[in-house]
């Protein structure tokens, strides 16, 4: 006897009418709201309002996609049609927002093959046990998508029209009807697909009513700027309503190789280091710095190819105006007041040094309001670009020889509108020489190694080493920019623009540190002292 599929969900769905008329199911809409929708969403890693209280996640849109080819199969069951739900998740407190969830039918059987975390709920078709799943855990789907970005396909909605684009990476020997597919398993607040192990699809969780700045970004590095150290820009999708901004569901890109990311390189340096500091010497390897100075070109490279094209408003480098001016004081000061708020109410869970270093933070606030404040008045000559806006260690890949840089959405707390505001290309760099502070802070507070040295001799072997290789940075940094007006000559704006940045970020890191790890907020904290220190 053969044994039936095993349901491998709970939740159940009634559908009332069919699959190619969910959109208008308005039973099958109310369990989705009531029942199924808040309880999966929570069980999903993309889902970025788990720890806000919900009120409601309903179906705000539907979209319909049907597969580019034909199915040898007439049962419901293999109906190739898909749609793409957007969520709207209402909170009781603070703005909602928008999730996108692509939906797929799949028979009970194929469901064994699939991924748990793709089940959403069980249901019946014609006697027949269905499984309701997230439609990338379907190979049926992604060829689709991968069919619809080839050819730039245009798909029209009861509401404006599905949109794709094929970038210029997309190569046209690289289009394969049945293209070998997967998945990627890994943890993100977006989904990865891998087609042909050429191309990498990321699908866009969380939605933003504006093109997303990855998007722009990164088809302006590779099809204006010719920037190499990115995976180059191969597609992107998306709904365009009339009369509205288009919304971006996700962009493909070639796949890259790598050994791993920058974070876990300087990781391993760092390891080295601290069987040296544990010894009694600080040497830092040559090899070290040798790879700080080529990240510091390729850093240049990217801020030169993002202020390339004067003719293009979305990235002609524009002057630091008054009203910009204005912007980023009144941003700084909202920080540092919410940043403030945060170092009050979690002043008890810090250890000792970590209650000292919070009281000096609080004990500056005038001072770093004040030097936030000349940001109106300092005589900036240097420009204003696109930039990466959230440049750290962990956003750079290593593939052995060279560095490739990843992930232009942002910063994750900014508004869509706000991560498109032209800054310094020195924020960017801000963000990196934060990240060796973290890197080399990380090590040596923390590790085994070091438990029995002194606080003292710590902070002067992390403080030396950052130091070191923060001046290599910057030095090849700065080799590059000497060649672009972008970044003035004049050292003294240069080290004005720099320490705001640095202190913006380091206050910044404490959101991070206060709501997830009080043990490590003595990292940005220290990072503000070094920076008044610096100023005063």
């Amino acid at each position: 006897m053969i044994e039936s599929p095993k349901i491998i969900t709970d939740l159940k769905l009634n559908l009332t009418q069919p699959w190619p008329d969910f959109a208008r199911d308005s039973q099958a809409m109310e369990q989705m709201e009531r029942y199924i929708l808040p309880a999966y969403v929570r069980s999903c890693r993309w889902f970025a309002g788990k720890a806000r209280k919900i009120t409601t996640v309903c179906v705000d849109s539907i979209l319909s996609v049907s597969s580019p080819f034909e199915s040898a199969s007439e049962s419901a069951a293999a109906t190739p049609i898909f749609h793409l739900v957007i969520l709207k998740a209402k909170y009781r407190t603070g703005k909602l927002e928008q999730y996108l969830l692509p939906l797929a039918l799949i028979t009970a059987d194929q469901s064994a093959n699939t991924n748990p975390k793709g089940i959403i709920a069980a249901t019946r078709i014609n006697e027949a046990d269905m499984m309701l799943i997230d439609a990338i855990y379907d190979p049926a789907f992604r060829s689709a998508l991968f069919h619809y970005l080839f050819h730039s396909s245009k798909i029209k909605q009861s509401n404006g029209s599905l949109f794709f684009v094929k970038g210029k990476a997309f190569k046209p020997e690289d289009f394969v009807a049945d293209i070998s597919s997967r998945v990627l398993d890994a943890d993100q607040s977006n989904s990865s697909l891998i087609f042909g192990e050429k191309y990498f699809l990321k699908l866009y969780r969380k939605l933003f009513r504006e093109i997303n700045p990855d998007v722009e970004v990164v088809s302006f590095l590779t099809e204006k700027a010719g920037y190499p150290h990115i995976p180059a820009f191969a597609g992107t999708f998306g709904w365009k309503k009339a009369y509205s901004a288009p919304i971006t569901f996700g962009m493909m890109q070639e796949k890259v190789d790598s050994i791993k990311d920058a974070w876990s390189l300087v990781g391993d340096y760092l390891n080295e280091y601290i069987f040296g500091v544990v010894e009694g010497n600080t040497i830092i390897n040559q090899v070290v710095l040798d790879q700080v100075a080529l990240l510091g070109k390729r850093t240049a490279e990217m801020h030169v190819g993002l202020g390339c094209d004067p003719d293009d408003p979305a990235f002609a480098p524009e002057p630091f105006t008054d009203e910009y001016r204005d912007w980023l004081f009144a941003h700084f000061e909202s920080l540092l007041k919410r940043r403030l708020q945060l170092a009050k109410e979690n002043h008890h869970a810090l250890d000792e040094k970590g209650k000292a270093l919070a009281d000096y933070f609080q004990q500056q606030a005038g001072k770093i309001r004040d030097f936030f404040a000349q940001i109106k008045t300092f005589p900036v000559q240097s420009l204003r670009t696109r930039i990466h806006g959230d440049y750290h260690l962990g956003q750079v890949l290593y593939n052995g020889s060279d560095y490739i840089i990843l992930d232009f959405e942002g910063e994750p707390e900014s508004s869509i509108s706000d991560r498109k505001i032209k800054h310094s290309p020195l924020k960017d760099v801000a963000g990196m020489l934060r990240s060796f502070h973290y890197a080399v802070s990380a090590k040596l507070y923390f590790s085994t190694e070091t438990k029995d040295i002194s606080d003292d001799i710590i902070d002067q072997a992390a403080q030396h080493w950052y130091k070191v290789v923060s001046e290599i940075y910057l030095q090849h940094y700065f080799e590059v920019m000497a060649g672009s007006n972008l970044i003035s000559s004049d050292k003294s704006e240069q080290a004005f623009l720099l320490q705001t940045h640095l202190l913006e970020k380091a206050i910044y890191e404490l959101g991070y540190e206060f709501n997830g790890r009080p043990t490590w907020v003595k990292i940005p904290l220290k990072g503000i002292e070094q920076v008044l220190m610096e100023i005063t």
